[in-house]
C-alpha cells in the first residue's frame, strides 16, 4: 500500500484552537486542549528546563516540582476547558488545579489529551496497477 501524502498534513489550526478529546480512562471526561507542539508552550516550556536546571545545580529535579511547574504551563498555554468534572472548568481553577502536585493525574490526562490533538489521519491509495514498465523478462 502507498500512503497519501496529503493524509500526513498536519492542522494547525486544530493544534493552535484546541479541540475537544475524550479521556480514555475517565468515562464521560473531555479535556480542551491545544497541541503539545504549541509554540509559545514549546518555548516556555523550554525556558523552564533551562532555569530548573540552573537551580538544580546538576542534580535531579524534584518530581513535584517538576509536576507543578509543568502543570502551570499547561494551564496558560494548552488546557482551555473541561467537561465531566464536579468543579465548572475556570482559568482560575485550572492553574490552581494542575500546579497542585497531588493532582499529578490531572496533568497527565492534560498531556496525554494534548498529545491526540496532533495525530493523523494516514489514508492509504491502491497500488494495483500503477506500475507503467513492463516487467523485465528476466523477473
Amino acid at each position: 500500500m502507498t500512503i497519501k501524502l496529503s493524509s500526513l498534513k498536519a492542522d494547525l489550526a486544530r493544534e493552535a484552537k484546541g479541540d475537544w478529546i475524550e479521556f480514555p480512562d475517565w468515562p464521560g471526561v473531555e479535556f480542551n486542549v491545544s497541541s503539545l507542539l504549541l509554540p509559545a508552550y514549546t518555548t516556555a516550556r523550554d525556558l523552564l528546563m533551562q532555569r530548573l536546571t540552573r537551580q538544580s545545580k546538576g542534580k535531579p529535579i524534584a518530581r513535584d516540582l517538576m509536576t507543578s511547574e509543568i502543570g502551570k504551563l499547561y494551564a496558560k498555554h494548552i488546557l482551555h476547558g473541561w467537561r465531566g468534572l464536579d468543579v465548572e472548568y475556570s482559568p482560575d481553577a485550572a492553574a490552581e488545579t494542575l500546579a497542585d502536585p497531588e493532582y499529578r493525574a490531572v496533568v497527565a490526562a492534560v498531556e496525554w489529551c494534548a498529545s491526540k490533538v496532533s495525530d493523523i489521519d494516514i489514508q492509504f491509495v491502491e497500488d494495483a496497477g500503477k506500475n507503467s514498465d513492463k516487467p523485465s523478462a528476466t523477473a
